[in-house]
C-alpha cells in the first residue's frame, strides 16, 4: 500500500491522513474532546448544554468563554475568539496547525473522548432527558407562530411536520434545578431508533422571527447524539441531511421522500438507523467539512450493511440556499 503521509503529516497515524496526503481534520476532531482541551487552560462549569469559564485569551472577571462539546467549538463573548479543537489547542500552546494536530493524537488526547468528560453523569443526563420531554409536551404547533415566520423567511414554511413545534423554553437550568428565563424557539424532536423522543434541539428566535443574537441560537437538550429529526416515516429509502433547514428544503425538492435531519455534521455519522431502512442518501453541504461528514457517514452506515449514496447542492453552499436560489 502506498504511504499516504508526506512531510506535512509526519507524526500522524495513517487513519488521520487522507488519500491525497492532507490531514483528515473532521475525523480527528470527532475523536477528541474540546472540553478536555479547554480545561487545561481554565476552570469550567456546566451552564445548560455548554461549559463556561474565564477566557484564557484575555483578562476578565466574569465568565464569557463558552465551550460546546456536541458541536466541537468554543467562543468567547468578550474577545470574540472562536474556533474548533485544533484552533483552541494551537492558541493555548502557541503552536502551528500541524503541531496542534500531532498533539491532539498524542497520548494525552488519543482515542475517543474520555467518558468522564464527554458524558454528563447519569443523574444529570436523566434530568435533561426529562426536561426535554417536558419542553416538548409544552410546545405547540408551529402554524401561526414566529417559527412559521422564520421558516417562511427561509422558503420552507409550507406544511411543516409535527416533529417541529413552537415553544418558550429556557436556555439553561441552574445547578439547583431552577430554570433560566424562557425565550421563543423552534423546537425539533430528536427520536432514537425506536422512535422515542429522547431530546430536542432549540433554535432561539427574536420577536421578528429571526435567529436570536447573543449566544448560540441553537442548543440541544437531552440526548441528540445518535438521534434524528424525522420529517417522514421509517421507509426502505430515506434521505439524511445535517441541518433542520436543509432537511425541510430537501423535503420540498423531493416530494414524497422521507427526509431526516441529524442536528449537525458531528452527529451525521452517529445516527441510529432503525430496521426497515436499507438505503440512505446522505446529503451534505458543498464545502470540505460537509463532504468529509458525508464520507464518514457513508463509511459508518456501510459498516452496518446499509446501502448509501450521496447528494450535494449544485447551487449554493447548502440545500436551503439552493432551494432559495432556485425559487427566488
Amino acid at each position: 500500500m502506498k504511504n499516504r503521509s508526506n512531510v506535512w503529516t509526519v507524526g500522524l497515524p495513517a487513519r488521520y491522513v487522507r488519500a491525497d496526503g492532507s490531514v483528515d481534520t473532521a475525523r480527528l476532531k470527532a475523536e477528541v474532546s474540546i472540553v478536555e482541551i479547554a480545561a487545561e487552560a481554565t476552570d469550567l462549569k456546566r451552564v445548560g448544554s455548554e461549559m463556561r469559564g474565564l477566557c484564557p485569551f484575555h483578562q476578565e472577571k466574569r465568565s464569557s468563554f463558552s465551550v460546546n462539546e456536541d458541536k466541537g467549538v468554543y467562543h468567547c463573548f468578550g474577545c470574540a475568539q472562536h474556533g474548533d479543537a485544533i484552533d483552541l489547542l494551537s492558541r493555548i500552546h502557541k503552536v502551528d496547525f500541524l503541531e496542534a494536530c500531532r498533539r491532539l493524537v498524542g497520548a494525552e488526547h488519543a482515542g475517543l473522548k474520555r467518558a468522564a468528560v464527554r458524558k454528563q453523569d447519569a443523574a444529570t443526563r436523566a434530568a435533561n432527558r426529562g426536561r426535554a420531554r417536558d419542553e416538548w409536551r409544552r410546545a405547540t404547533a408551529s402554524e401561526g407562530t414566529i417559527v412559521e415566520t422564520y421558516l417562511m423567511g427561509r422558503g420552507i414554511g409550507h406544511s411543516v411536520p409535527g416533529s417541529i413545534r413552537y415553544g418558550r423554553t429556557p436556555r439553561y437550568w441552574r445547578e439547583d434545578g431552577a430554570e433560566g428565563p424562557r425565550h421563543p424557539a423552534m423546537i425539533a424532536a430528536a427520536q432514537d431508533a425506536q422512535g422515542r423522543i429522547v431530546g430536542i434541539q432549540r433554535t432561539y428566535l427574536d420577536h421578528e422571527g429571526r435567529k436570536m443574537r447573543g449566544g448560540s441560537p441553537r442548543l440541544s437538550l437531552g440526548r441528540v447524539r445518535g438521534a434524528a429529526l424525522r420529517l417522514g416515516p421509517v421507509a426502505p429509502r430515506i434521505m439524511l441531511a445535517s441541518a433542520v433547514e436543509d432537511a425541510l428544503s430537501l423535503r420540498l425538492m423531493f416530494p414524497g421522500v422521507a427526509v431526516w435531519a441529524a442536528f449537525g455534521d458531528a452527529n451525521l455519522r452517529h445516527v441510529e438507523v432503525p430496521r426497515g431502512i436499507w438505503h440512505v442518501t446522505v446529503c451534505g453541504d458543498a464545502d470540505e467539512s460537509g463532504r468529509a461528514a458525508v464520507a464518514a457517514t457513508r463509511e459508518a452506515l456501510g459498516g452496518r450493511g446499509i446501502v448509501t449514496d450521496e447528494l450535494f447542492p449544485r447551487a449554493g453552499k447548502d440545500f436551503n440556499e439552493e432551494w432559495l436560489l432556485l425559487h427566488a
